[in-house]
């Protein structure tokens, strides 16, 4: 029986890309796989993004259709938001020090993100101011054709800085021994599908999803398919509605899709600009990564947050990537998520009017 048969509503092109999609998916799933065995920290989602990247910079065409990164993202809010216990919540007030340190930290490195992508990278402003933000891929991507930016620029850089820290801070934090002081052992690592969901607790769950996304996206929030269900989850979690987790599984396939889609960036690159946004990439994460190294140490003197901590909330990656690294390492998913959230927030409102404010500043264009 051809695919044809099974799906005949779909023509020829739709077929292939759930060809190539099934293609990528399997090959991060081998990756994670072999990761995971060998006890890498977040072992699923480095070595499915591991694995993809290498394809496709090769020039394997790996590309995901966005449907199950959309649902693995919805995933990811449920699972953030079941950490906002009504504990979390009682002590939301004290962050008030590391949330005012996110804005100071995103203002530094998207001004200095800009300096570094107009002088060196020699984009126009728009690209420029883009690339240079300090995370929001999801966000940058879909803005960039709005607000006249170079998407495929704009990708790149983001993508091999996503990369990059994705890679590096939670390997580093597991050399230097700190995930140890930082689990709080909510979260299942385990893959038995014995620890699933009663069927009212996956009906709440659900249903916090569908409808979390759907007002999210009416309401304009920004990353809605993650900031709606986190949202609703949190009011079932917080109220007592439901005090259910989601089991390990999930958290595994949510951890191989999302490795894979980040991969996928990296296909059918010219080479000259593969070269350009890896150096930006790597400067802009050096950059950020050293902020954010003295900030979190900081952060720990004056307000007690612990150092992995606060790293992990400070360093721009995506918000779903770094929310569920967070999940995944047991590393307080809800302080993590909300620093992140609070972050994209401030970018998201920044980006539609810097590039205006930028030319009426006199950033002239280059020759």
């Amino acid at each position: 029986m051809t695919s044809a048969s099974l799906q005949p509503g779909m023509n020829g092109r739709e077929r292939a890309a759930l060809l190539y999609s099934a293609r990528t998916l399997l090959a991060g799933t081998l990756g994670g796989s072999a990761a995971y065995l060998l006890g890498v920290p977040l072992g699923w989602m480095l070595g499915a993004m591991a694995v993809t990247t290498a394809l496709a910079i090769a020039g394997a065409r790996m590309t995901v259709v966005p449907q199950p990164r959309r649902a693995m993202i919805a995933v990811i809010g449920l699972m953030v938001g079941s950490a906002f216990t009504p504990q979390t919540l009682a002590r939301a007030g004290e962050w008030w020090l590391s949330l005012g340190a996110v804005v100071v930290f995103t203002l530094i490195c998207g001004a200095f993100g800009f300096l570094i992508c107009r002088r060196l990278g020699r984009l126009d402003v728009t690209t420029a101011a883009m690339s240079g933000m300090p995370g929001g891929l999801s966000e940058m991507i879909v803005m960039a054709p709005e607000l006249g930016g170079d998407v495929r620029s704009v990708s790149m850089v983001h993508a091999t800085r996503l990369v990059i820290l994705v890679s590096t801070v939670p390997l580093g934090l597991a050399a230097s021994g700190l995930l140890a002081t930082i689990g709080t052992g909510q979260v299942n690592r385990s893959l038995d599908w014995s620890a699933g969901l009663p069927p009212l607790d996956a009906a709440v769950l659900v249903a916090a999803a569908v409808l979390g996304m759907r007002l999210a996206g009416w309401l304009r929030i920004p990353t809605p398919n993650l900031t709606g269900p986190l949202i609703l989850s949190t009011l079932a979690h917080g109220s007592g509605l439901t005090d259910a987790a989601v089991p390990g599984l999930v958290i595994a396939l949510a951890q191989i899709v999302i490795g894979a889609t980040i991969g996928q960036h990296f296909a059918g690159v010219r080479r000259g600009l593969l070269v350009t946004a890896i150096m930006l990439g790597t400067l802009l994460t050096c950059f950020s990564i050293t902020l954010a190294i003295a900030t979190a140490l900081a952060l720990e003197w004056a307000s007690g947050v612990p150092f992995a901590i606060g790293l992990l909330a400070l360093v721009p990656g995506g918000l779903p990537e770094m929310s569920l690294i967070a999940l995944s390492l047991d590393a307080d998913p809800a302080f993590v998520s909300l620093h992140h959230l609070c972050r994209v927030v401030l970018i998201v409102t920044l980006v539609p009017v810097l590039p205006v404010l930028l030319r009426r500043a006199g950033a002239r264009p280059l020759p």
